[in-house]
């Protein structure tokens, strides 16, 4: 019996949080060691006995879980999201394609929640199927095959009434004093007198069903089109003890996508009468039935002998009956339940044996185990025990033997740490999650960002499964087609923008940045494509790939962009400059769940470079001291954090590149205890296919992998006295030490790193590939490790200076570049015509000024849109120049912005650079002097319009003579319109008194 929960949150540190109250989880589940079987629970002998530790010795990592936690809404918080995990208490293996569960109903307001919800006061059935964390709330998906157990007269030999017209009749009375929960297991004392009980292997179901005598029958309802969204179509089959059948039904957040799924059940008891139901029509005796697109529309019931137990076998399959019922047949037919159990239980054991920990309370270790069991939920195996599975093109293939073929992925949400700590604990698993990927690539044609099952959907902003595939390559999880999965993102991620899924693609191809008014959360799509971008390029890198690599990593920097020099924040962007009335403290519609204040730290792969835009060391701490004083703050008016939420997750870790590593410490251990309890609310927000867990877990061992695409590791205190983590399947074991820390010193004073003394407050990416050992010496108080100016982690720089809009194309092209973000650009031929050709000259009449046109092929960015690059001039020595021009044009112009000339001296000398409208009529400004006109601009559909274009040089703003130019660094922006630069040039003669 469960006890009823006490207090869901700890108090502040230092202060140590007592133990949670003892919990019995059903009387054959004792304490144990950490031994298992790997994925597939099938063939396990009977449960063993253990004896349950001392007193006052610490619960294994398999007792320590709590599924509960994170089932219960916290109504008193409204922050944006859901204050609620969406979490579930039911059977399931790690990453299985099986979630036997429960789902709920309360009866005051008829909410579902479309989950499992704690104030809840009816159960819904036992599914098959369970999505956990997601968002969407009410259209989570899944939950299908539902089982009611019914214990009521069955008149005339039949259902009372049709489940399809009323349904809620049959849902289930329970009492939470009468449930229990543990992985891979559930049970539930239900109000009609029935005791439900789930297990499950990867692609089956073992349910056991005690039936009271005093009953007037003993019934199972089986729901065929029950599942949580719309069902399209379904059947129902009766034959001898198995029923079988399929259901058709909307994938998560009813986003378009449906997929099918299949069922075989075999029953261990005879049926003393069965029946369908078909619509409102029920049919005792019948053996088959089809209930269309109506919900609850076909189902089965079928009825035992009073006082029964009896237990039930169900195999799943998303590719065919036959599959389901060869599912269960290889996994769990023959076995009793308490061994397939027993099974699960091993199964789970060894999963959470993969990391050991020693300190902590009770509490935190309940704590970080259910993080840590939750972060293995998903993604889940597809393919059935023979390799078949359902492709995303409608096509049944076959895996490899020895593999398996994963799906569902919240890509948004994983690539912030749950894809590193799958790729960390479990490489072999990584392995085929990144070959999955690569398969739905190659079956869509394209990269969608939130595939359920077969689906290939798009949910939340970027294309975040690049950054996914690319993090759990990084950290070694290499044996897949790497060759492959690059050479589609480059292709599908390049111009022409025609095999992206990314919206607004030409637009952020083309000119670096997604306008304002496309709405939509555009300046956040900005950001999330560029760490996208930065992920390709570091795959690219490890795989030897240079000019890709260099490429992508100048669309990484694209978030300058999107940064505005004059109030020094990320902010909304126009084509006539920066929206400095937007609220940052809004949701607004230009950031994804979030707040400018929050996306405004989130350049994870650069954020030295963010530190000395936003104005250097000092200001920045400060800002970010006051960010991070309120931890939760939702999306409502606040400058606050929201670490409940995915955009924050990499904030705390910030600090480290300000020189304060205690500050991340002293944040994280806020967050983990004031945000994060014990109780059915312990989770403060979406899990979203166990993000929020995962991140809970990097807190808790004090590494951090936030850059995301590689396997840098940012430090901080663990949080635990010592951590010893071995990978599944793997001679990699990385061992933390940390004495002290769960006590009064949580400082780090110092650190060895395989013995020898490191201050950097980050590890290289070989100790996440290799393993090692990291001895941290603890104190009472911050010290000096990681404040230096070279303990900082990595911040990546390449391709700040690149050029970044493509805005020439060739004739007839589509969607192949973009200049003034209405995707209209210069013809590659009319300007080659007009003296433009790649690599021309192009004087400046006689003021010894002579640019050249960008050497550039079809694609490849030709025009810098100026953010602050720095472009060398005169090689190591510097030349000696009397002026400097500019050539170029402005879009939405005229604009104008100041550049800095430097000089090798060490002096530096502003400089104006001001260009009229690239479309100009007669009214040329600022002195400019047009150099190559053309008519017609190419339109993104491939044809053009007879618009007159001009491209100009600046007149030349004259230097110090005596002095030698080093590098000129452009505007870091522009009064309004955009600018666009070709080239600059130096005079290296004084004009003469005719010239320009």
């Amino acid at each position: 019996m469960r006890t009823p929960r006490t207090t869901t949150r700890e108090p502040a540190p230092p202060a140590r949080e007592p133990a949670p109250p003892a919990r019995r989880r059903g009387a054959g589940l004792l304490l144990a060691a950490v031994t298992s079987l790997g994925l597939l629970a099938a063939s396990v002998p009977a449960a063993e006995a253990h004896a349950r530790p001392a007193p006052g010795s610490a619960a294994s990592a398999y007792d320590s879980v709590d599924p509960f936690i994170g089932t219960e809404l916290d109504t008193t918080q409204n922050k944006g999201n859901s204050a609620y995990g969406n979490t579930w208490p039911g059977a399931a293996l790690p990453f299985g394609m099986v979630q036997s569960s429960p789902t709920t109903y309360r009866t005051s307001d008829g909410d579902q929640k479309g989950g499992y919800e704690y104030t809840a006061d009816k159960l819904r059935g036992f599914g098959m199927t369970r999505l956990s964390g997601t968002g969407c709330e009410g259209r989570f998906s899944a939950f299908d095959f539902p089982v009611l157990p019914y214990t009521g007269a069955l008149p005339d030999s039949g259902l009372p009434r049709s489940p399809a017209a009323d349904i809620t009749s049959y849902y289930l009375d329970y009492d939470h004093a009468a449930e229990d929960a543990a992985p891979g297991y559930y049970r539930a004392g239900l109000g009609n007198g029935v005791t439900a009980e789930l297990t499950a292997t990867t692609r089956s179901a073992v349910s056991r069903y005690a039936f009271p005598r005093d009953g007037d029958s003993a019934t199972l309802l089986l729901d065929v089109a029950g599942s949580n969204n719309k069902v399209y179509d379904s059947h129902v089959s009766v034959s001898g003890r198995t029923v079988s059948g399929w259901v058709e039904a909307a994938s998560v957040c009813e986003g378009g996508g449906h997929y099918r799924a299949y069922f075989s059940t075999t029953f261990d008891k005879p049926f003393t009468a069965h029946g369908t139901w078909q619509g409102d029509s029920v049919t005792p005796g019948a053996d088959g039935a089809d209930g269309g697109d109506r919900k609850h529309g076909a189902g089965a019931w079928l009825t035992f002998a009073r006082g029964t137990k009896v237990t039930s076998h169900t195999g799943l399959s998303y590719v065919d009956v036959d599959g389901a019922a060869a599912n269960v047949r290889a996994e769990s037919a023959g076995q009793s339940f308490d061994a397939v159990r027993a099974g699960a239980r091993r199964a789970w054991e060894r999963n959470l044996g993969t990391v050991g920990t020693e300190g902590g309370t009770a509490a935190e270790r309940t704590k970080f185990y259910t993080a840590l069991y939750h972060a293995q939920l998903h993604p889940n195996v597809t393919d059935d025990v023979s390799g078949r599975y359902p492709g995303y093109d409608g096509k049944v293939h076959t895996v490899a033997r020895g593999h398996h073929v994963y799906t569902t992925y919240s890509g948004w949400d994983t690539y912030r740490g749950q894809a590193q700590l799958l790729a960390l604990l479990f490489p072999k698993v990584g392995d085929d999650v990144n070959q999955s990927l690569v398969d739905m690539v190659e079956q869509t044609g394209t990269w969608p960002n939130w595939p359920h099952l077969n689906q290939a959907q798009q949910k939340m902003t970027g294309d975040s499964l690049q950054a996914v595939l690319s993090a759990i390559d990084a950290f070694g999880s290499t044996h897949y087609d790497r060759e492959g999965a690059l050479r589609s993102m480059v292709q599908t991620q390049s111009l022409p923008a025609t095999n992206t899924r990314r919206t607004a693609a030409l637009q952020y191809f083309g000119t670096g940045f997604v306008e304002n008014a496309k709405g939509d959360s555009a300046t956040s799509k900005t950001l999330e494509y560029a760490i996208d971008d930065f992920a390709i390029a570091q795959l690219a890198g490890r795989l030897g790939e240079k000019d890709t690599e260099s490429r992508f990593m100048a669309r990484a920097q694209n978030w300058r962009n999107v940064f505005d020099p004059v109030t020094q924040e990320i902010r909304p962007r126009s084509r006539n400059g920066f929206d400095r009335a937007f609220d940052l403290g809004q949701r607004g519609n230009q950031f994804d769940q979030a707040t400018g204040y929050q996306y405004g730290w989130m350049v994870p792969q650069n954020v030295g470079g963010l530190i000395a835009a936003r104005g250097g060391e000092a200001k920045v701490s400060a800002e970010l001291d006051e960010h991070l004083s309120q931890l939760d703050a939702g999306v409502y008016g606040t400058k606050g954090a929201y670490l409940s939420n995915q955009p924050s997750f990499s904030t705390p870790y910030v600090y480290n590149w300000l020189r304060q590593p205690a500050k991340t410490g002293d944040t994280l251990r806020r967050a983990t205890s004031e945000m994060y309890g014990t109780g059915p609310d312990g989770l403060p927000g979406n899990d979203d296919l166990g993000a929020l867990s995962a991140w809970y877990v990097w807190a808790n061992l004090g590494l951090s992998p936030t850059i995301y695409g590689t396997a840098n590791l940012v430090l901080s205190a663990p949080l635990f006295d010592k951590v010893t983590i071995r990978s599944q399947d793997s001679a990699r074991t990385l061992r933390l030490n940390a004495p002290g820390t769960t006590g009064d010193r949580p400082y780090v004073s110092s650190l060895k790193v395989n013995g020898r003394t490191s201050t950097a407050s980050w590890i290289g990416e070989d100790f996440a590939r290799r393993g090692g050992t990291l001895d941290f010496t603890m104190a009472a108080k911050p010290g000096g490790w990681g404040t230096r100016a070279g303990d900082v982690p990595p911040s990546y720089d390449a391709g700040s200076d690149a050029r970044n809009d493509v805005g020439t194309t060739v004739d007839g092209a589509k969607s192949a570049g973009s200049l003034d973000l209405s995707d209209n650009s210069l013809s590659r031929e009319r300007l080659s015509a007009a003296g433009a050709a790649p690599g021309a000259k192009l004087p400046l009449g006689d003021t010894g000024v002579t640019f050249t046109w960008p050497r550039t092929a079809p694609g490849e960015p030709d025009n810098w849109i100026p953010h602050g690059q720095r472009i060398a001039l005169g090689g190591r020595t510097g030349t000696a120049a009397t002026g400097i021009s500019f050539l170029g044009l402005a879009t939405n112009g005229p604009a104008q912005g100041t550049a800095r000339v430097e000089y090798t001296d060490g002096t530096t000398q502003d400089v104006t650079v001001a260009l009229t409208d690239w479309t100009p009529g007669t009214d040329y400004r600022f002195g400019n002097v047009p150099l190559v006109e053309t008519t017609g601009r190419n339109r993104a559909d491939g044809t053009a319009d007879t618009t007159r274009t001009v491209v100009f040089g600046t007149a030349p703003e004259a230097l110090d003579p005596a002095k030698r130019v080093k590098s000129v660094v452009l505007p870091q922006g522009s009064d309004k319109g955009v600018l666009h630069l070709f080239d600059v040039a130096l005079a290296t003669k004084a004009p003469s008194s005719e010239g320009n």
